[in-house]
């Protein structure tokens, strides 16, 4: 008997999709994907090559809330700001003392960075130079083009 594969549009199946080969962990996010364009569980069941069963249980076992989702999305500043605080709150000198010289290091260096950021300094070196040069040819091309005209 001949399978019958979805008749689904080239632009909505995605490129790591094997629809031949069951497997019963799909990816939530290719879920949420094919849920976000409108795709039935069926029709994802069918692309996926699993149970339509399968497919509507997956964002429950992950506990995947699109209004959840949503809320943190709009507050993601906030909630990183938080868990930020507890973290660095948490850490006393015995932790400190506890890690090993290259966490100590690394640490340091990752804090230096976002202390720069957050002062609104440079977190990047530029070579003057380059820009520079780039400016200048820029000028020419736009010299040249004034004459063309």
């Amino acid at each position: 008997m001949k399978e019958n594969k979805p008749i689904i549009p080239d632009e909505i199946i995605s490129p790591d999709c094997d629809i031949d080969r069951a497997h019963k962990n799909i990816p939530i996010e290719t879920i949420i994907e094919y849920r976000s364009k409108g795709l039935s569980y069926m029709e994802i069941a069918k692309l996926t090559g699993c149970s339509r069963q399968n497919v509507q249980q997956r964002p429950e076992t992950v506990e995947y809330s699109k209004e959840d989702l949503g809320h943190f999305k709009k507050h993601r500043g906030d909630v990183f700001a938080f868990l930020q605080s507890k973290l660095l709150n948490s850490i006393d000198s015995d932790a400190i003392k506890g890690m090993q010289p290259y966490q100590r290091i690394i640490g340091a260096s990752i804090m230096y960075d976002k202390e720069r950021l957050e002062q609104g300094k440079s977190t990047g070196n530029i070579n003057i130079l380059e820009v520079s040069a780039t400016i200048e040819e820029l000028q020419r091309q736009a010299e040249n083009l004034r004459k063309s005209l």
